[in-house]
């Protein structure tokens, strides 16, 4: 039986190969078995779609987690301790080969409608993967425990399989080769463990039946010590992983802040260049009204460069204020229009699209930098500011310190241009700061420190897509400043005694020629 369940398991793992290859080169062949699926589903049945539903919630972690939970525990109150550890610790593995091809392959959801919403969306098929798995692993149990499974237990694991599996095509929330992948990959691993531990399963239960007292050999109660060991170390890391998740959730929630386009302005895919207007918001604890810009970038991300461009506007830039009719300090569009004013405005002088925005006010700031441990800055000059002095070179700052360094202008002999350049810098270092490994353990003062002063219209999925998906790009950041010539208004230009900063044309030309290569204009 060993050599047959290999053979199963080689046969099914083979299959989901194949399709997860044709995921991956988008193959032809693929995009017609998943269109002719999608174009002859049933019609949408309210009974049945609801009946679908319901019963799909079984195929989800936590059920399964606890269904498998209560396999373990009977199993190990028949002396079946093996196939108690086994079972819940393929569960586990299974569910973490799912979860990592998800994060690896990032495949577009079904564009048609679905009848039933579905926010998350997986390849291979979760729900797919996990009944298989559940199914595969009852067949090896009857086996290994020599019973013959009841014929109504078969109807049972069969409807089960056909009702999960075909309510995901009937939903429109996956592809059949999602749900196909899905099947072969839980069925495939589930066999291959069975296969790959047969001996020690089969001759446990063989001792046992022989006599009550048994003890294992020496290298088996090792091989079951480390499978335990491993069961509980992915235990906790899912826990963590789970946790991190509903945490991350709850923080992307607190920050989403849509805004009203006046063009459609579509997400582009992972493979596509993508802006995002970053904003530092003058307000904080104590200046709870002030909404002026005083840091504005446009960050590109681009997946074929492998780069990240960032460019620094003067906040004092003279320039149109979209949606006013007349021309002032670009920071003023925010205090005006809120960031859609700011996007606008922004789009005008760049001529370039902005697809998202994040603006972060200044406790924001100095909370992230509280949260990822500080970050160690090459101060170009010595200077003081709030009564911290900053020596010439490198030094490590902590979140206020680091808030003051890039806020101070005054002592800096270029004004305004060097406080953008020391914002740019500290900007680098926290994002170099937030993909690091140990960024992990702090994810919740980061989350919170986000979510409590911070705005986007990025809703929770763009965001992780943005991070798996460009991350390779934010490893190199290339850095950028508009240069202007500093002017006083008059009263016909500008406020009269009012400092502004006059953009040359050859220099908006310059940074739009960048943009314009980053986002393959």
């Amino acid at each position: 039986m060993r050599k047959k369940f290999t053979l199963l398991s080689v046969c099914a793992l083979s299959v989901a190969l194949i399709f997860m290859i044709g995921v991956a080169i988008n193959a032809q062949w693929l995009n017609h078995l998943d269109d002719f699926f999608m174009e002859n589903r049933l019609v949408n049945i309210s009974f049945l779609t609801v009946f679908t539903g319901v019963v799909a919630k079984v195929a989800t972690i936590g059920p399964m987690l606890i269904i498998f939970s209560f396999l373990a525990f009977f199993l190990w109150r028949k002396q079946q301790r093996a196939l108690a550890i086994w079972c819940l610790g393929n569960l586990i593995f299974v569910s973490g080969v799912g979860y990592l091809l998800k994060q690896v392959f990032q495949r577009t959801r079904p564009e048609q409608v679905q009848y039933i919403a579905r926010s998350s969306y997986s390849f291979p098929s979760g729900h797919s993967l996990l009944v298989m798995t559940l199914i595969g692993s009852i067949c090896l149990i009857y086996f290994f425990m020599n019973k013959k499974m009841p014929a109504l237990v078969k109807v049972g694991v069969g409807l089960l399989v056909f009702v999960i599996a075909g309510g995901r095509i009937y939903l429109g929330v996956h592809f059949i080769s999602d749900v196909i992948t899905g099947l072969c990959l839980g069925l495939g691993l589930t066999f291959g463990s069975g296969s790959l531990f047969y001996s020690y399963l089969h001759s446990a239960n063989s001792r046992l039946k022989k006599a009550e007292d048994v003890k294992f050999v020496k290298w088996q109660t090792i091989l079951l010590s480390m499978l335990a060991c491993v069961v509980v170390l992915i235990t906790g890391l899912s826990v963590f992983a789970l946790k991190f998740y509903h945490s991350s959730q709850h923080a992307a929630d607190s920050m989403y802040a849509p805004i009203e386009r006046t063009g459609e302005v579509k997400t582009p895919e992972a493979s596509e260049p993508i802006s995002i207007l970053i904003l530092g918001i003058a307000n904080d604890a104590k200046r709870k009204t002030d909404f002026r810009a005083n840091t504005i970038m446009v960050a590109t991300l681009n997946n074929q460069t492998k780069e990240t461009t960032l460019v620094s506007i003067p906040r004092d830039a003279f320039v149109e204020i979209v949606g006013a009719d007349y021309q002032d300090k670009i920071n003023h569009a925010h205090s005006i229009g809120g960031p859609e004013m700011m996007i606008d405005t922004v789009e005008k002088f760049l001529a370039i699209p902005i697809h998202h925005y994040m603006a972060v006010n200044m406790d924001g700031l100095q909370t992230l930098v509280d949260a990822v441990g500080g970050v160690t800055v090459d101060n170009a000059f010595a200077f003081s500011a709030e009564g911290i002095d900053y020596p010439k070179g490198k030094q490590h700052l902590d979140g206020w310190e680091a808030l003051q360094y890039s806020r101070m202008r005054y002592e800096d002999p270029t004004g305004d241009y060097g406080r953008q350049g020391r914002q740019r810098e500290v900007m680098e270092l926290l994002i170099n700061q937030l993909l690091s490994t140990k960024s992990l353990f702090n994810y919740q003062k980061i989350l919170a420190g986000i979510g409590e002063n911070g705005k986007t219209d990025l809703t929770f999925n763009q965001m992780q897509k943005i991070l798996t998906g460009y991350h390779t790009s934010l490893r190199k950041i290339n850095s950028q400043q508009v240069q202007g010539e500093g002017f006083t208004g008059d009263g016909f230009t500008g406020e009269a005694g009012i400092s502004y900063q006059e953009i040359p044309q050859a220099e908006v030309e310059r940074v739009k020629k960048i943009l314009f290569k980053q986002l393959n204009l």
